[in-house]
């Protein structure tokens, strides 16, 4: 027999599915909530268990709440009134019963406050209460982001935090997720990129320039650069007229600051995940470039990422026998898997390796001595 605590647990589950079939207008109540009404035991004393606390917890007993069917039936030669149905008559029934009435009030304010204008979100917020009601104290304020952006065409002039909005600078970003949720159904196709996951990108905001920090490995390269060292802009690096013999990208500073010189090469800080390199720089698909990142599986997943922009690139201290050899070095780290699609067989070799054996190791314990001997190897 199903006891009221397990009724008030059942039901809150139902607490957002309710609310949405609500919401659309569909017919709920009466709501019946399949429960096991076989009495446990099988004399008086069992029976009094199971049945009176559920009767002095019912709607008939405290006036709203759950209703229950009753019928009599023999049992062990006594006529005995069991229940056959347990129910909520109404929504108020339902949501006193799990102490919600001022949920469903927030939930009911704030799809009024949303779709009154802007109708076209109606069917979202019908299916979205659990939304609605998170996000209940800030709807006003994230009505007049979304009527910024439906009301003004992109590209914006402006950065994340400078919307001419009157909110605190850091609430779009702090609640980019419910605005990526409601600008994607709001926005024409044609106002926002939804191929790009970063919210600037996505709606056509301004954002801060990437650069490309380049290092050069060779003298004879400097008077094209002016200088050792620099960073530019994607934009700028693009319009570079040149073409390096050797290119590597790789991953750690001071690796980066440390690598060796190499005839008519250079060096680009690649600075993990946020990597300073794409493919709108057009010379790198024409030179030997070289990835040298960790080597983990977060390593190779930077590699794979490289190899899509540029199929020619290869991969550099990477590889199973530099593994053994600061074999001592490595430590345990656990990885998402992946599948590497760009990756070598060798390289999807040891990636799975890595994988499996939670292990990794970083680029800069590898000694500089090695690094040059492997280069001389090489070239």
């Amino acid at each position: 027999m199903i006891t009221p605590k397990e009724l008030l647990e059942k039901s809150d589950k139902l607490f957002f599915k309710t609310v949405s079939r609500i919401l659309k207008g569909e017919e709920v109540f009466p709501l019946i909530i399949p429960a096991n009404k076989k009495i446990s035991g099988s004399n008086f004393s069992d029976f009094k268990t199971d049945l009176v606390p559920l009767y002095q917890n019912s709607k008939a007993s405290k006036g709203r709440g759950y209703t229950v069917d009753w019928k009599e039936k023999i049992i062990n030669g006594s006529k005995q009134r069991v229940p056959v149905k347990i129910f909520f008559e109404t929504a108020p029934d339902f949501f006193a019963f799990i102490k919600k009435e001022n949920e469903f009030e927030k939930i009911n304010t704030a799809k009024q406050i949303i779709v009154k204008p802007f109708a076209i979100l109606q069917s979202w917020a019908n299916e979205n209460p659990g939304l609605l009601l998170a996000y209940a104290s800030d709807w006003p304020d994230i009505i007049k982001v979304c009527n910024y952006f439906t009301e003004n065409k992109p590209p914006h002039n402006f950065y994340l935090r400078e919307l001419p909005v009157e909110i605190h600078t850091k609430f779009v970003e702090d609640n980019a997720a419910i605005f990526r949720k409601l600008l994607d159904v709001l926005l024409p196709t044609e106002w926002k990129n939804v191929a790009e996951t970063d919210f600037s990108s996505r709606y056509f905001l301004k954002k801060a320039n990437v650069y490309t920090q380049i290092r050069i490995l060779d003298d004879a390269l400097k008077p094209v650069l002016g200088y050792n060292e620099l960073s530019l802009t994607l934009d700028d690096a693009a319009w570079l007229n040149w073409v390096p013999d050797k290119v590597f990208i790789i991953e750690n500073k001071t690796c980066f600051l440390t690598f060796p010189k190499v005839k008519n090469s250079v060096a680009i800080f690649g600075e993990g995940f946020k990597s300073r390199v794409s493919k709108h720089i057009p010379w790198l698909e024409k030179t030997n470039l070289y990835c040298w990142f960790d080597l983990d599986a977060a390593g190779f997943e930077m590699l794979n990422i490289i190899r899509q922009y540029y199929p020619n690139a290869k991969s550099f201290l990477m590889d199973e026998s530099t593994y053994h050899q600061f074999i001592q070095y490595s430590v345990t780290s656990i990885y998402r898997k992946l599948q590497l699609n760009f990756l070598t067989q060798q390289e999807r070799k040891l990636y799975q390796f890595l994988q499996e054996n939670n292990k990794r190791f970083e680029q800069e314990r590898i000694t500089n001595r090695y690094v040059m001997e492997q280069l001389q190897d090489m070239f």
